[in-house]
């Protein structure tokens, strides 16, 4: 209409491809452009963003205190601590008694070996420890000493024979008399090793001295130890075992644990 109202004006010439024709084509367009924008703003409702409420925070449990009689923390936790300490010790002990049983075993494996290779009587040797037992008299460890030297034919003898008086002094159960008259039998026997210079003999007795001494030291009370020492005294005077051997034995306790 604007167009057919102005068609001879000169002053809008530009509507009809004048000098500012594009000017105006570009402006037209920019303008419809804004409009349209306008419109649709008008028409589509600006979405509503939905405050999403947030969880509330656990709050921290109310340290409730135990009832009373109730151990405390500090007692639970020493009982705890006093648990592994006695689990501990049990696996202590219990690996003690399979060493125990392992080195018993590769002893008697070894004695075995050796009364199979020697074909020393055993029963015989017992026979005539029996009475030094019994009653531990000078005619009885006379008859045990001599057998004892009678059949020291080699280093292999004196270990079996050594041994044997090492299993029945350390024996569980052996009892007190037992144990101080086999003493006895062994102490005459290592006079007669330094006086005849029965050196296989006296270096078997050596090796089961400490087993021998301990054991029977450790097992009895004070009055019954002192007459084991006075042999230790003797033995020490009389030089019959070396140095370490005599520390081992001044010590009952740690020398049978270091045995």
């Amino acid at each position: 209409m604007t167009m057919e109202k102005q068609k001879e004006n000169p002053k809008f010439s530009f509507l009809f491809g004048g000098e500012f024709y594009n000017y105006y084509k570009y402006k037209l367009a920019m303008e419809q452009q804004q409009l349209i924008c306008k419109q649709a703003q008008d028409i589509e409702p600006t979405p509503q963003i939905t405050t999403i409420p947030l969880p509330a925070l656990p709050l921290p449990p109310t340290l409730v205190p135990p009832p009373q009689g109730a151990p405390s923390i500090e007692d639970l936790v020493q009982q705890s601590q006093w648990n592994v300490q006695q689990q501990e010790q049990q696996l202590i002990n219990l690996r003690q008694e399979q060493i125990t049983a392992a080195v018993a075993h590769a002893i008697e494996q070894q004695m075995q070996k050796q009364r199979e290779e020697t074909h020393l009587d055993m029963t015989e040797f017992d026979n005539l420890l029996q009475p030094i037992i019994d009653t531990c008299t000078k005619d009885a460890i006379s008859a045990g000493k001599n057998w004892m030297f009678s059949n020291a034919k080699s280093p292999q003898h004196c270990e079996l024979m050594a041994g044997h008086l090492r299993n029945r002094i350390t024996a569980e159960g052996a009892h007190f008399e037992l144990r101080l008259h086999l003493i006895y039998l062994t102490n005459d026997v290592l006079h007669h090793c330094q006086r005849k210079q029965a050196r296989d003999l006296l270096a078997a007795l050596q090796k089961v001295v400490v087993p021998i001494y301990c054991t029977s030291f450790l097992a009895v009370e004070e009055d019954k130890q002192q007459k084991i020492a006075r042999l230790l005294q003797l033995w020490e005077k009389n030089g019959y075992f070396d140095e370490a051997t005599i520390q081992q034995l001044q010590s009952p306790a740690l020398g049978l644990g270091q045995h």
